[in-house]
């Protein structure tokens, strides 16, 4: 009973306090003398008007759960404390549909991984095929051009040492091969007076090429000597089979073989100062 009016009392003050609060929101001319009776009230206030003021509160028409008026006593609450939702949920066929979306969808993800990373594969071998046939694409074409361009060279090349043989000094049967296999056949054959017309023509030529002199119809040998006086050792030489090739030629006479093998071994010599003026050029 003690613990009751206890709780009445508190219950009491607070219902004053509450009645402050609301007198002091309460637009009322009468303002000032609510709040001085409200003061005066909470001044009188004793522990046993307290204790009826609430009793009277509790007695209304509003029903408190928490309070009996038959026993004028504190009523026991039981309240039931509520379920877990997670235990309830377990239960619940959208939980197990969840599970299963759930379960799906990894499944899902990670066959999209493998189908992306299959694709992703096929796509960089795709790219390196492409870029190999594109490689070998590009070597064929330069391939086949510079075959053209060979082909042009040696159609030209061949057109120019037409234009040689022509403006020779002299009238000379065309060889079956070039000037320098026809005079290598014809000397191990031992035919010696033929094989040097066709040094000499061959030496003519191979200077002709590397600019030591030019060829033109209505020169000489002697002119074509002249111009070879800047390259002493290739002048040298050409003098030299140029003396057998008019003793033959013009001469009539026949040659043997070591006047030939004079002029013959001199060949290695001839090569190694057209293949110095070459690097030089360079």
């Amino acid at each position: 009973m003690v613990r009751v009016n206890r709780w009445l009392k508190n219950f009491g003050a607070c219902l004053a306090i509450a009645a402050l609060a609301a007198c002091a929101l309460l637009p009322s001319p009468a303002l000032a003398q609510e709040i001085a009776l409200a003061q005066e009230t909470t001044e009188e206030f004793t522990d046993e008007r307290a204790v009826q003021a609430a009793k009277e509160a509790l007695s209304g028409r509003t029903k408190f759960p928490f309070y009996d008026r038959q026993k004028d006593d504190v009523r026991q609450l039981n309240v039931e404390p509520p379920k877990d939702a997670d235990s309830a949920n377990r239960k619940t066929k959208w939980a197990g549909k969840g599970t299963k979306s759930k379960a799906r969808s990894t499944a899902g993800g990670n066959s999209a991984g493998l189908l992306g990373g299959l694709l992703q594969g096929f796509g960089l071998t795709l790219l390196v095929v492409a870029i190999v046939a594109l490689a070998l694409l590009i070597a064929w074409a330069f391939l086949k051009q510079e075959t053209t361009e060979t082909a042009a060279q040696k159609v030209i090349e061949t057109s120019r040492e037409v234009d040689r043989v022509e403006a020779l000094p002299f009238q000379v049967r065309k060889p079956t091969g070039d000037f320098l296999s026809e005079a290598r056949r014809l000397y191990e054959g031992g035919n010696y007076s033929e094989a040097i017309v066709y040094l000499y023509s061959y030496q003519l030529v191979q200077l002709d090429k590397h600019h030591v002199l030019r060829l033109a119809k209505g020169k000489t040998n002697r002119q074509y000597l002249r111009e070879t006086r800047p390259r002493p050792v290739l002048r040298d030489i050409l003098d030299q089979t140029m003396i057998s090739f008019e003793d033959v030629f013009f001469g009539q006479h026949p040659l043997g073989r070591e006047p030939f093998e004079a002029c013959w071994r001199r060949l290695d010599e001839f090569h190694g100062e057209l293949e110095r003026l070459e690097r030089a050029a360079a």
